[in-house]
Order: structure tokens, then sequence, then C-alpha cells
């Protein structure tokens, strides 16, 4: 055979753009590259580590510094495990540290790309541990990674783009790694500063949700005294973070974290089942006695595989507290966050990040909840009314899920190392910890369902007094939490009282009770009011700027129309023609919204109630909506008779009844639809009907539309508006001050939807 036919030995190569293929795509970004880095120093058992940062925003002059007092590596350990791309050394040992039996956070040999991610340059220092008396080795050695990148392949890199070299090791001289990153990638903006500092801030979760809950702050235990966040044995000493130079960001507010919490939600999911524990703080049983601590429980869906994990939760209800970097500081620390043996995984619990689904059922105005169907877990709890509404957004929540790698087999993490693929592992744990915030929802609702929040103010010898000054919402709000304190006074003197006494006083605590309630959820009106009053005053000077505009049209609309009369040329005598018409139209337009403003806002519209026609009211009324009926084609057909007056009302009252109603109507009714008002007058009172076709509501389902926040509008109309849900309680309660009632009923032939005002009998001739 000759040397031409004899086969050449084929081999392998690797193009040195594998390196930044490889940086970029399994390390998402640069705190994500930093999280890895950390990890390492975890599995190598360092107990400590130190990230020190230096002129971050400075390309040139940036270094990022990593020191760990970890087991070091020697020559060999380095050329094995650190330069080897999916080294398979953490496969050896069971996938566990040689001195602390830690669970290795890192599998695939690659995390030391993450210093590719972060820098062009790597210095590294190591010394390795041994025992008293051994001879110990340690390495210098560098990455020069623009010079690695400069040729084609890897075996093309030289000594002056790698270097490793064996360096004796004095006495004295401490054990670990140390890396120095030059060279830094990227010109970091302030905001791009800012968001990796608050990320690498939380690389691992605070005290207060990995430590024991302090029995200051809650009331109960939970389900355990500290979640378990690391596979390790009981000799681990543990491990610490530290955050130096331009990565020192103080010790934060976590304390005060912990005292503004109102509950605290646990969750344990392991092979036996699963279990929550909600119960709430001090400062939320000071303010609500009847608050309670509860346990729930429930079969594992995944009981075989996992996931198992520990989460704890803290739930603040209402705004953060203290100076305003307090809650600048609180809102960035905000969310529920998810940690890999005791390291953050991104990017769950960031602010545009809802993993839990938490901000959209919040902005949704669910009134169920909906982990909750079909669970066991609530047990005896039963369902409140509404109580979905009850629901919280990420902001108001301070939490960690814990989970370890042995206990979460299952999961999958990204090939960025930002998140956990999507499969039915991670939708178990989505499942599992919104179904214990939903629980704890049920809680809340409850809690505030059976008693009113009693706020404690300071006594003198003479018991409290009503607060002087302040506003009108304020001083409200001080009367009813000094009744709620006095309906809780009142029962426990029932408890003591004679057998005679005890009811009576009972009942009086309960209807104090009822009534306090009741007066609570008018309160919060009173600042809507005020915001309406601000506009009803400067609607006094709307409406004579309408009146100036009517006028300013009608001169238009004159003018063109004699410009339209003069000798023009045919092309341009028809512009001038569209032009008339469209001032004609917009002379109607303002005509119409200048009625309407004057039948409602002059003084006579709310100086004395007076019994009114129904028809023209609703004739001058349908003009505010005339414009929008006719773009949709549809009809309105009046049939009230022009002599049926209504009892004693505002002018003012009337029409905006009516303007709810003729709006609703145009807006349900489709294209081409009809409205229809009848009316008739009796023995048993006058009754008006609003009816449409299109959209059909059901009476029996009628009632929901009366609740706030209740609408099926989605189109912004530019004069019927956007529904916010709050009309029709509006009108109902317009309707209460005269006496008068309005439901959904059974619509006619004809027509999907009817509407019926009853006024008081007598009234209507």
């Amino acid at each position: 055979m000759t040397d031409a036919a004899k086969p050449h030995q084929a081999r392998f190569s690797v193009d040195t753009h594998l390196f930044r293929e490889l940086g970029e795509l399994l390390v998402g970004r640069e705190s994500t590259a930093l999280i890895e880095l950390v990890k390492n120093a975890y599995d190598a058992d360092a107990t400590e580590v130190t990230v020190y940062g230096e002129h971050l925003g400075d390309q040139r002059r940036g270094v990022i510094r990593i020191v760990d007092n970890g087991n070091g590596m020697d020559p060999g350990t380095f050329q094995r495990g650190f330069l080897r791309v999916a080294a398979r050394i953490k496969t050896d040992g069971g996938r566990k540290s040689s001195r602390y039996k830690r669970r290795f956070t890192g599998a695939k040999g690659i995390g030391r790309l993450a210093a590719h991610k972060l820098a062009r340059k790597i210095e590294i220092q190591s010394t390795p541990w041994g025992k008293p008396g051994q001879a110990i080795i340690g390495v210098d050695g560098f990455i020069d990674w623009n010079k690695v990148e400069a040729v084609e392949t890897l075996d093309e890199v030289g000594s002056d783009a790698v270097s490793a070299s064996a360096r004796p090791v004095k006495r004295g001289d401490r054990h670990g790694t140390t890396l120095t990153l030059t060279g830094l990638r990227h010109t970091w903006t302030d905001a791009q500063r800012a968001r990796f500092l608050t990320e690498v801030e939380g690389l691992q979760a605070p005290s207060i949700l990995i430590g024991a809950l302090p029995k200051a702050t809650v009331t109960s235990g939970g389900l355990f005294e500290a979640p378990k966040i690391a596979d390790a044995p009981a000799g681990d000493p543990g491990f610490k973070l530290k955050l130096e130079g331009d990565f020192e960001v103080g010790e934060g507010y976590w304390p005060a974290v912990l005292d503004a919490a109102n509950w605290v939600l646990e969750i344990d999911a392991s092979e036996d089942g699963v279990r929550y524990a909600v119960f709430p703080t001090k400062r939320m049983a000071k303010e609500f006695p009847s608050a309670r601590s509860h346990q729930f429980s429930e079969e594992h869906p995944a009981k075989a595989v996992g996931p198992y994990f520990h989460a704890r939760l803290l739930l603040r209800e209402g705004a953060p507290s203290g100076g305003r970097d307090e809650r600048a500081w609180s809102n960035r620390v905000a969310g529920v966050r998810v940690y890999m043996e005791g390291f953050r995984v991104l990017p769950y619990g960031e602010d545009a990040d809802d993993w839990l689904y938490l901000s959209r059922d919040y902005n949704a105005r669910d009134r169920k909840l909906r982990f909750l169907v079909g669970s066991v877990a609530p047990g005896k709890l039963t369902e409140v009314e509404d109580e979905g509404l009850l629901g919280l957004s990420n902001k108001h929540f301070v939490g960690g899920v814990f989970l370890t790698v042995n206990r979460s087999a299952t999961l999958e993490m990204l090939v960025n190392r930002e998140g956990f693929v999507p499969d039915a592992s991670y939708d178990t744990i989505v499942t599992l910890v919104r179904r214990g915030i939903d629980l704890l929802t049920r809680v809340r609702a409850a809690t505030k369902a059976t008693t009113p929040s009693v706020a404690t103010r300071p006594a003198t010898s003479t018991g409290e007094k009503p607060v002087r000054g302040g506003s009108l919402k304020g001083k409200a709000e001080g009367s009813l939490n000094r009744l709620a304190k006095q309906a809780a006074e009142l029962e426990k003197l029932a408890e003591t009282a004679p057998h005679a006494l005890k009811q009576t006083l009972f009942d009086a605590a309960a209807e104090i009770a009822h009534a306090t309630a009741l007066s609570r959820e008018t309160v919060p009106a009173n600042t809507m009011v005020l915001v309406l009053a601000s506009v009803g005053t400067q609607l006094a000077a709307f409406t004579h700027e309408v009146n100036r505009l009517l006028g300013l049209s009608g001169d238009l609309e004159a003018t063109i129309t004699r410009l339209r009369d003069q000798d023009l040329p045919p092309k341009l005598k028809n512009h001038v023609g569209k032009v008339a018409v469209a001032a004609a139209d917009l002379r109607r337009a303002i005509e119409r919204q200048a009625s309407y403003l004057v039948d409602v806002l002059t003084p006579d519209a709310r100086r004395r109630r007076v019994r009114l026609k129904v028809h023209d009211t609703l004739n001058a009324t349908w003009k505010l909506v005339a414009t929008a009926a006719e773009q949709r084609d549809i009809t309105f057909k009046n049939e009230v008779d022009e002599e049926i007056r209504t009892p004693p009302m505002f002018r003012a009252e009337l029409m905006a009844v009516f303007t709810n109603l003729l709006t609703n109507a145009v807006k349900a009714a489709g294209h081409g639809g009809i409205v229809r008002a009848v009316a008739h007058a009796g023995d048993g009172g006058l009754r008006v009907r609003i009816e449409n076709t299109g959209s059909r509501v059901d009476p029996a389902d009628g009632e929901r539309w009366f609740r706030p926040f209740e609408s099926t509008t989605v189109q912004i109309d530019p004069v019927l508006g956007q529904g916010m849900g709050l009309g029709l309680g509006i009108t109902r309660d317009i309707l209460a001050e005269v006496g008068a009632t309005i439901a959904f009923v059974r619509p006619r032939k004809g027509a999907a939807a009817a509407l019926e005002i009853s006024f008081a009998e007598g009234s209507g001739s």
C-alpha cells in the first residue's frame, strides 16, 4: 500500500471561539456569573467567601476579586479541574465535597466560564488544604481570554495566554483560592450597576427567612425552627458571604421588614405530604384580636419524585413604613425568591417576574382563589365571599423557597443558569407555593370578616378622647377604632355578667361591631368624594368654556357656509362643503354637551327637589350619548308618557341616573340595536324600565354588576368612556336617597337586558 493510500489519523480540534459561545450561552447575566463563582467556593468547602469590587463602572480600572478559605488547588487539581472544560472531577466521590460532604451545586464543569462573562483576564492564586506536616504545593495561574481567542484552535494557545506554575506554600499561608478579574467587559451605567448590586446583595437569603423567628414578633411557632436550605451534614460549619468595596451595601433594614409583617406562611413539602402553617405576628394579633394560627395539610401531588422543599413568606398588608430610604429598600427586596443550596436562583422574585401569578391575579380582581379549587387543604376553613379581592401583589411579600439538590432532583436548570425548565416539577412548586398564599388569603378574609380592626391609642386616666383636628377621614377612623374597642370590651363584660344581662350585652356588642364594619366600607369613599369635589369646582369653569366654544363653533359654521356660497372652482367648492358638514357636526356635539352641563351643573339643578317629567329628562340625557348611538346605528325609543313625573328629586340626580343607564345600554345594544324606555305609574308606585338589545344579562346574576369594579367594558369610547364598574353602584345609592330601588329584571320580547327603577308608592302622577 502506498503512502497516499494509507489512512491519515483524524482528530478533533476545538475552535477558541467556543469559550465565547459557552460564556454567553451558559451564563445569562453578570450577577449570574458571580453567583456561579461563589458557588464554586461553596463546593470547595469554603466557610467564608469575600466578593470585592472596585471601579466597576470603568472597564480598564475595574477589578472584581473573590477570596475564599476553601480546599484550594494544587497544580494537578488546577489542571484537571479548573482548566479542563466539562471536567468530571465533581462526579467523583458521590458528588459531595471532600471535607464537609456538601452536595455539589455545580455538575457540568463549566462554572469557571462565568469568569469569561465578567472580565477579559483572570488571575488565580490557590493554596490547598492539607494536614499539618504535609508538603503542600500551591498554584499561581492566569488566563488572558483575549489572547486565547486570538488564535484559531486550542492547540495553538500558548503560555502567554494560559499559565499555571507551582508555588511552595509557606508556613502560615492560609488555604483557599483568590480569583482576580480585570479588564471588565462592560462599562456599566448607574442603572445597570444598581441592578447588579441588588442582585449580588440577594445571593443568599436574609436571616429573617432562614433563622428562628423571634418570639417577640410572632404569636406561635410554625412548621420548623429554621428551614432546610442546604444538603449538608450536622458537622458543616456553614457558609458566610461578605460583600466589600463597591459591592458593600450595608446591613439593610431586615429587622424593620420583620416588624412590619402582619402574617407568616410556612410550607413543608415532603414525601409524607404538604403541610402549611399560617400564623399572625403579634402586631397583627394586637390589631385583630380574632387573628389565629392555622395549619393545613394535603397529599404531595408527586410524592414519589418531588420536588420537596421548605418555604417561609412574610406578608405586609399596608404600604412600607419608615423614611424614604427604608421604603425604597423594602420595595427593592420584596418578592418571593427561590434558593438552591442556599444560593439565589434568578430571576424569581424580581420586579418584572411574576412566577406565582400574584400580580396577574391582583390586577384581574378575581373574586375566587383559583389555586384552592379542588384542593382538600383548606379543610373546614370555608370559602369567604369575594375573598379573592384580598389577594395582594408581589411587593407585599418577602419570602424564600428553599431547594436542595438531593430533594429536587427532578428539576432541571435552564442552560443559561437562570431559572428552571418549566416542566411538571416546576409547575408543582408553583402550585404548592401559590396554594399556600391562597390559604393565607382565606385566613385573612375569615379574620377580617369576624372582627373589625382594633387600633390601639394611648389612653388618659379618663379614657380615650376623640382626636381633635386632622382630616374628616382621620376623625372617622378614630371613632370607628374606639367603637371596635368598646365592642370587644362589651364582649368581655358579657362573659362575667349575670345571665339575664349576658345576652343583651352580646347583642349590643354584635350590633356595634356590625355597624362599625359597615362604616369602614364607606370611610374610604371620602377620599374619592374629595377628588370629585375638586373636579366639580373645575366643571363650573369648564361649563362656561364649553358655552364659549359653542358660540365659536356657530360662528365657524356660518363663515364656512358663506364661503361655500361664493363662486369657487368645483373641486375647491367640494372640499369646502365637506368642511361645512364637519363644522355643523362639531357645533351639534358641543351643543349637546353644553345642554347636558347646564342641566346638571347649574344651581337650579341642585337647589331644590321637584317632581320631574321622566320623558323630557330622558330626552335631555339622550343628547349626551346620541353621537355614539348614531355611529353604532342604535335607535332610541322613548315610550314614556309625557305627563309621568318622579317623586321630588334634584334634576342633577335624575340626569346622573339616566346618564349611567343610557350609556351602559348603548355600549351593550350592539350595532343596529335598540334602546327603549318605558314607564308605568299606578297604585304600586312608578316603575321606569330601560331595555336594550345585544348583550344578555340574566336577572339571577344581575346583582354582581352592582358590585364595585365589576364591568364588561374593555374598549374606551371618547363619549361613553371605559367602565370602571362603579356606575351602577353609584346609581343605586342616588336612588336610595329618594326611596327608590333598581335591579335587573326579565326583559320583554326582543330585548336582551332590562333595568327597572321602582319609586315609592304614590309617585308618578
